[in-house]
C-alpha cells in the first residue's frame, strides 16, 4: 500500500480493498483445486459469494488474476527472505538457517498458493495468455532480481567475512531458491508425515556444508 495505511483510509475505500482481498482467496482456492484450463470467473465468484460482474470490477480476466496471485506470492517471498536477512544482518549462517525456516512455514501457512505456483498445466495454459500482459514478463523479472540481489550480497557479505568459500553468489542464491523451492513442491505433490518446515535443519545442511569454508 502507498502513503496511506488502513486506518487513514475511507470506509469505501476499505470495502474496496477487502473486497479485492476476498477475491483474491477465493481464486487462490479454486486455481489450488482445479486446473487453470477448467477453472472459471464464475467458479471463483461463487466461492467468494460475489456475482461475476463483480469480479470484473476488479480484474479483467481470469489469468490476470492467476498471474497476480503468482506476483503477489513472488512478493511475500522476498518480504520473508528481507526479514531473515535483516533479523541475522552479521550472522550470515544463522541468516540462511533463518530465512529457511520462515519460508518453509509460508508454503505450510499458504498451501493453495504453492500448489498454484508449482501447476505445470497452469504455466502451459498461461503462456499465450501473457503475452496478453506486455509488462507481466518484465514484472516477474524485476521481482526475480529482487529476490537475487539481495541474498547474493548477503552471500558476497559472508564470503567477505571468510565465512563461505569463494563461490559466485548469484549462483549460490539460485540453488538456495532451488532447494528450498523443490523441497516445498514435492512435499505439496507427495505429502509425507510431518510438517514441511521439519525439513529446514535437514536443507541447512545440505546447504551449508557445501557453502561453509
Amino acid at each position: 500500500m502507498e502513503a496511506k495505511n488502513l486506518q487513514e483510509l475511507s470506509r469505501k475505500e476499505r470495502e474496496k480493498i477487502n473486497r479485492r482481498n476476498e477475491i483474491l482467496q477465493a481464486a487462490k482456492k479454486v486455481f489450488a483445486s482445479k486446473d487453470y484450463a477448467s477453472a472459471t470467473l464464475e467458479d471463483i465468484a461463487a466461492e467468494a459469494e460475489l456475482s461475476k460482474g463483480t469480479i470484473y470490477l476488479y480484474f479483467n480476466s481470469k489469468a490476470e488474476l492467476f498471474l497476480y496471485i503468482l506476483e503477489m506470492g513472488m512478493e511475500q517471498m522476498i518480504s520473508i527472505m528481507l526479514e531473515a536477512i535483516s533479523a541475522n544482518n552479521d550472522d550470515p549462517i544463522a541468516g540462511i538457517k533463518d530465512m529457511i525456516q520462515r519460508q518453509l512455514l509460508f508454503c505450510e501457512e499458504n498451501i493453495d498458493l504453492f500448489k498454484i505456483i508449482s501447476s505445470e498445466n497452469a504455466h502451459t495454459e498461461l503462456h499465450t495468455e501473457i503475452e496478453k500482459y506486455g509488462d507481466f514478463e518484465q514484472r516477474i523479472a524485476k521481482t526475480m532480481s529482487q529476490s537475487i540481489k539481495p541474498l547474493a550480497d548477503y552471500i558476497q557479505y559472508g564470503i567477505n567475512a571468510g565465512i563461505f568459500k569463494k563461490i559466485s553468489p548469484i549462483d549460490v542464491a539460485f540453488a538456495l531458491r532451488a532447494i528450498v523451492d523443490g523441497f516445498a513442491f514435492r512435499w505439496i505433490m507427495e505429502p509425507e508425515e510431518g510438517k514441511l518446515s521439519d525439513k529446514a535443519e535437514v536443507i541447512s545442511t545440505i546447504f551449508l556444508d557445501g557453502l561453509k569454508k
